[in-house]
């Protein structure tokens, strides 16, 4: 049987401390080479799996986390949690996927490029990752109170909120494309792996911009939604109904693109392969990712190029094929263009 892991409390609560301490000695052993900015890092050990989670205390009060971690074991990895109403996460799936089961908001899967908000209520469920299948993700985390608290010594007055409950659900299952932007800085914290003095500095800037995106969020996504529930919005609202073989279909688009980056197939190839029209295809897939199908495919290819410019040594030539671009040039402007800096400066920037 698969054991369930329990984390529990309140962010800096005797219970949350316990628990977490519980839970990374079960699975890992604390790396000795962890530097002493407030960053530990854990290392799986070797039957639970491969990977590494690096825990950040920052000096704000907030803790952020980073995943990069592919669990063994038949039945896929568990963590049960138990939370109260202030406490506040925000992750961003970089890549891979989790499963959530929480007992108010349902099931989800927080995949590539999702980004999930925890609702301003106690929460309880359980979260699931897959046998050997990697999951890197950031998680910033702390208290709804010590947010409105940081966020007014900023100058922000006001924190929306994010309601009415079936906002909040969509926000907490990662389905929500109004924080979306929020994942940008936030895979900025992923992909930072240099040791410095200013890295501390960096990780608060980042925080910041992640804050700033989530506000912005919270302000355009509330008010359209106040007052009312899935039964009462527009077709536009909810976009096209979707049966479960269809989202199941949809599920496997980005990885049938991905194994075929080399020479991608069409859309009509894809609907093909799905069982679906092209145009049932492309609006189910955006309601389903909030993106077009090619915009989400080379924000993937882009996304993992910029982990192998930090994570390897290979040249820029070989990464930019790895990810799909049939020539240098062709690779070196598409990231030039995506993240307003050369492949070779990026990787002098992040290294």
């Amino acid at each position: 049987m698969t054991r369930i892991h329990q984390l529990v409390g309140a962010v800096g609560s005797a219970a949350w401390d316990a628990s977490c301490a519980a839970y990374y000695a079960s699975i890992a052993q604390a790396d000795e080479s962890s530097d002493s900015g407030g960053t530990v890092r854990y290392r799986l050990r070797p039957e639970v799996g491969d990977g590494t989670i690096e825990v950040t205390s920052l000096r704000s009060g907030f803790h952020i986390v980073r995943y990069d971690v592919a669990f063994a074991g038949a039945g896929g990895h568990q963590v049960g949690y138990a939370f109260p109403s202030d406490h506040f996460e925000l992750e961003h799936c970089v890549d891979g996927r989790m499963h959530i089961s929480e007992a108010r908001s349902g099931d989800g899967e927080l995949h590539a490029r999702s980004v999930s908000l925890s609702p301003r209520c106690a929460t309880e469920g359980v979260v699931t990752h897959g046998d050997g299948e990697r999951y890197r993700a950031v998680s910033i985390s702390g208290t709804w109170a010590r947010l409105e608290s940081y966020l007014g010594g900023l100058g922000v007055d006001a924190l929306p909120g994010n309601r009415p409950d079936g906002v909040a659900r969509e926000q907490y299952l990662g389905r929500s494309a109004a924080l979306r932007p929020v994942a940008g800085p936030l895979a900025e914290i992923f992909l930072h792996r240099r040791s410095s003095p200013g890295r501390p500095l960096f990780l608060e800037s980042r925080l910041v911009a992640a804050l700033a995106a989530l506000v912005d969020g919270l302000a355009v996504s509330a008010p359209a939604a106040e007052g009312r529930g899935p039964a009462d919005r527009g077709p536009a609202d909810r976009g096209p109904a979707l049966e479960d073989h269809e989202v199941a279909a949809l599920r496997r688009v980005p990885e049938l693109l991905w194994q075929e980056r080399h020479a991608p197939p069409t859309l009509a190839d894809l609907a093909r392969a799905s069982s679906m029209s092209v145009r049932r295809l492309a609006t189910g897939f955006r309601a389903l990712y909030g993106t077009s199908v090619m915009d989400h495919h080379r924000r993937r290819c882009l996304d993992r190029a910029a982990a192998l410019l930090v994570e390897t040594d290979w040249p820029v030539a070989r990464i930019g094929h790895e990810v799909g671009y049939a020539s240098p040039s062709n690779f070196g402007y598409a990231f030039r263009r995506d993240r307003g800096i050369t492949p070779a400066r990026f990787r002098r920037a992040h290294s």
